[in-house]
Formats: structure tokens, C-alpha cells, sequence
């Protein structure tokens, strides 16, 4: 019985649902030791990760409908690695995915993942993350990695439900008393290098200029004012040193919102700039530079949906 038990803990029933660039770390690395069903919308048939430190080649069990998921029962572990603009279209995978047992991992940029999720995945457990995976999708099954291949998430038994399912795979989750406070973290720096490298079209090399050091500045301390009043315990002397961080060389090059820009593509300004415009607005806290980088993103994506009409 013992032994039956611990088989069943190691080998687990794995959908991802949201396989581009960190989903794709994700799901490769871990079909090596569980039983994994990538749920996309081009198929493939095998993953390849261009990685220095975790690179992984083999083969993928890929599918473009849940009627050929194959299981007869729901998932153990749900990953969404979808960004946030996507996931209502993606609505439809939940339901034969879920169920009471369920864990959903969400593996998406803001501080919003447990209501964006939580009415469409019925009575499962529904446990947000803060992502460190640079990663950027080339082709189907085909991701380059940077670095980092981390989540950190709540020290509560979900959180360690996903900590030891990431064991025997090069994946990290850390168990953090301070999630709430990581989330607010991540967020201020997302909206700094999404929002700017957005908007002027460049990596993150652009951040060494320093009226843009400067908008990334103003962009962390107002997601920050709004994160305290929210109840986050940040530290405001941290702001400076977040900001000269992101200008050094060999950070990431190319974040993923410029990447969609790039590519045409919807961006995730209202899960990172318009989460901390809501929670401005319910606090009553002005936050003009915030709203300015917000709706230029947002003209910037009509511009896009005109170009693909």
C-alpha cells in the first residue's frame, strides 16, 4: 500500500495549458517524469529547449482539443502558462481538466491569477505564482531559454503539492511566507521593463538611458505606493537598487511584451498595468505614469489589430 502510494505521488497526470515560451520549459521538462498533455493550438510533436543550463529534447504529447486529452479522469496538476489576454479563449479546457482534487498552478505575470482563473476551473485548488523563467517561444515545442526556471508560491499545502511535483526535474518552486510581497515585487518590475521596452521598441539594454531609468523610476514607486496600500509589506529603499539592476549587462534581453509587440501580437498591459490601475483607483492613489505607459500600450495594440484585420 505504501509503495503504491509513493508511485502515485511521483508519477502524476499533467496538463499544461499554455505552451509557449515558460509553459514550454515547464511541460518539457517535467514529461520526463510525469504524464504530461500539452493542451495548444498548433500542434507538435516533440519539445526542444535551447538552454546553457537546462536544455531537454524529446518527445511531446501535444493536443488541440480536450476531447483528445485521453484521461478518464481530470488532471492531478493544471499549469497555465497562458498570458492573461488569452485565457477566457482558453476557457473551454478547464472543464474536463478540473476537478475537486485538482491543483491549477497559475504561471501568469500580474496579481490577478486566482480571480482570472478561479470561476473558470469549478471546485479546484486554484494556487497563483510569481514566474522567473526567461524564456521565448521559436516554433511549436521549440523554446530558447535564458535563465531562471522558478516559481515562487504561498507556504500552504498547495504550495507544497507544486514543490514536490517539480522534483526530479530542473524546476524550482520556493515556498515563500512573503508570496504577496514577491507578487508586488515581480509586478513593479514588469511594469518597468515590459511597459518600457514596449514602448520603445528595444531591450533591456534600453534601460541604461536615463530618462528611461527614470520613468522606471516613477513606474516601481507608484506600483509600489499602490502595493502597500493594499497591505504589502515593501521596502521603498528597495527602488533604487531595482531599477539599477535592470540596466546592468546580461539581463534579459527581450521581454516578452516587446516579443509580442514584435510579433503583433495582444500585450499583457492591462493584467500588469491595469491590475495596478484598479487597485489605484480602490485606494484612490494617482498614478499618472503608470496610466500613461497603460493606454499608449493600449492604442499600440489597436494599431496591431488593424494590421492583422
Amino acid at each position: 500500500m505504501m509503495a503504491a502510494a509513493t508511485d502515485q505521488l511521483a508519477r502524476q497526470r499533467v496538463a499544461v495549458v499554455g505552451v509557449g515560451g515558460v509553459g514550454g520549459v515547464f511541460a518539457a521538462h517535467l514529461s520526463a517524469v510525469h504524464d504530461v498533455v500539452a493542451c495548444v493550438r498548433r500542434p507538435f510533436t516533440s519539445y526542444k529547449i535551447e538552454s546553457d543550463d537546462i536544455p531537454f529534447d524529446g518527445p511531446a504529447n501535444a493536443v488541440t482539443s480536450p476531447d483528445a486529452i485521453g484521461w478518464d479522469a481530470p488532471a492531478d496538476v493544471v499549469l497555465v502558462g497562458l498570458k492573461a489576454q488569452h485565457t477566457a479563449a482558453a476557457a473551454h479546457w478547464f472543464e474536463p481538466l478540473c476537478g475537486p482534487d485538482t491543483l491549477v498552478v497559475v504561471m501568469q505575470n500580474g496579481i490577478e491569477g486566482q480571480d482570472r482563473l478561479g470561476p473558470l476551473v469549478g471546485d479546484a485548488t486554484v494556487l497563483p505564482s510569481v514566474v522567473y523563467c526567461g524564456a521565448e517561444l521559436i516554433a511549436p515545442g521549440h523554446v530558447r531559454h535564458g535563465r531562471h526556471s522558478r516559481l515562487i508560491v504561498a507556504d500552504n499545502p498547495a504550495g507544497d503539492r507544486a514543490r514536490r511535483l517539480m522534483e526530479g526535474a530542473p524546476l524550482t518552486v520556493e515556498l515563500s511566507d512573503g508570496a504577496e510581497v514577491s507578487a508586488w515585487v515581480k509586478l513593479a518590475i514588469n511594469s518597468a521593463a515590459n511597459g518600457l521596452t514596449a514602448l520603445t521598441g528595444r531591450p533591456m539594454t534600453v534601460m541604461a538611458d536615463a530618462g528611461v531609468a527614470a520613468l522606471a523610476t516613477q513606474l516601481i514607486t507608484e506600483c509600489w505606493t499602490v502595493g502597500l496600500a493594499a497591505g504589502a509589506d515593501l521596502d521603498m529603499s528597495r527602488v533604487a537598487g531595482l531599477v539599477d539592476g535592470m540596466s546592468r549587462p546580461g539581463g534579459e534581453g527581450r521581454t516578452s511584451m516587446l516579443q509580442d509587440i514584435e510579433g503583433g501580437r495582444p500585450t499583457e498591459h492591462d493584467a500588469i498595468h491595469g491590475a495596478v490601475l484598479r487597485q489605484a483607483d480602490k485606494h484612490g492613489i494617482d498614478v499618472p505614469t503608470t496610466r500613461i505607459v497603460h493606454d499608449l500600450l493600449a492604442a499600440s495594440n489597436v494599431n496591431h489589430s488593424e494590421r492583422q484585420a
